[in-house]
């Protein structure tokens, strides 16, 4: 109901900018503002699968059910984890370009500064494969295509080649984001 200066807490809004982690992206971080309370955001949570917790310390002021707050996502650190996001998916396509069309990804870290990409395959990928992988990448990455992202039916997404990734679970409308002729997954 009420924090003051110096708490830790939760806090939900009915609405926000904010990015909550998800499929191994990590959520965001920033300030909630409004009538001298500042709200440092330290991370962003799905709570119950739905409800976006920011989790923080108030710095200033107090907070109370019902106010009204200014939310104010990093953007420098957003800016890196959505190229480290961009990059999974151009990982994810020449890995399947170089080694095959049966590899799949297991999981997966994206971060601001790294990105992890776990991936099942039948055997240690040699030192060739991941100079071929690699230059893939940074051939797309300096090609710097447009990348799409659009909002459509799941059976629309996989009728127009889009790739499902491992495990997620999609509703009936899904977001797909296309990178040029490179990659385009769900």
């Amino acid at each position: 109901e009420h924090i003051s200066a110096g708490e830790q807490a939760i806090v939900l809004l009915s609405r926000t900018p904010f990015y909550a982690e998800s499929g191994g992206q990590l959520g965001d971080i920033g300030r909630l503002t409004g009538d001298g309370a500042d709200f440092v955001v330290s991370d962003t949570q799905k709570l119950a699968g739905q409800f976006f917790g920011h989790v923080g310390t108030l710095s200033a002021g107090s907070l109370k059910r019902g106010e009204l707050l200014n939310g104010a996502v990093d953007a420098a650190r957003r800016g890196a984890i959505i190229l480290n996001h961009s990059a999974t998916h151009l990982l994810h396509a020449a890995l399947r370009g170089v080694l095959g069309t049966h590899v799949t990804q297991k999981g997966s870290l994206v971060a601001p500064d790294r990105l992890r990409f776990d991936f099942a395959h039948f055997q240690a990928v040699n030192a060739e494969e991941l100079a071929s992988i690699e230059a893939l990448v940074n051939d797309e990455i300096r090609g710097n295509a447009a990348a799409e992202a659009r909002e459509m039916g799941y059976q629309e997404a996989i009728g127009a080649g889009a790739m499902a990734l491992f495990g997620e679970k999609y509703g009936e409308r899904v977001r797909v984001l296309r990178m040029g002729d490179f990659s385009t997954e769900l």
